[in-house]
């Protein structure tokens, strides 16, 4: 039985008279039928990319990419011959996801050597991701 897992990301920029544009990330993440988390976050500042700091800090708190980053299936292995991804950190638990200021594209590249697809927009004042990927039954059982 596979169901559809869904991160659903929105980033808005607004001006700061101070720091520029500074990011809103909002995450929807949906395990189709089964569960739907919302998370968001929010950075300033200047000298690193605020985009994947924001973006990181709402998927920090977000259960079902907790779930996948706890999952005994997940690719974990470097790009470049790494043990490890660099958007990963070991922890006792599992794997702790930690790209923020590295750019999206280590959360891409990630989920796209884990089968995810990955459809993109961008505007003025908005950039959004959509990933998608069916997910096994051992990975909806440590959901529901």
């Amino acid at each position: 039985m596979c169901v559809e897992l869904v991160f659903r990301i929105n980033v808005d920029w607004h001006r700061s008279r101070m720091w520029g544009s500074n990011p809103r990330a909002e995450v929807w993440a949906n395990l189709a039928g089964i569960r739907g988390d919302y998370t968001n976050g929010t950075v300033s500042g200047c000298g690193y990319d605020k985009e994947s700091a924001a973006v990181d800090l709402a998927l920090e708190d977000n259960p079902l990419m907790q779930t996948l980053l706890l999952w005994p299936r997940l690719n974990v292995k470097g790009q470049y011959g790494d043990k490890v991804h660099r958007a990963l950190r070991k922890r006792d638990y599992g794997y702790e996801l930690r790209f923020g200021g590295m750019g999206m594209g280590e959360l891409k590249s990630l989920l796209d050597q884990n089968g995810f697809t990955c459809a993109e927009m961008h505007g003025d004042s908005f950039d959004g991701y959509e990933f998608r990927r069916d997910m096994p039954e051992s990975f909806v059982k440590l959901v529901a």
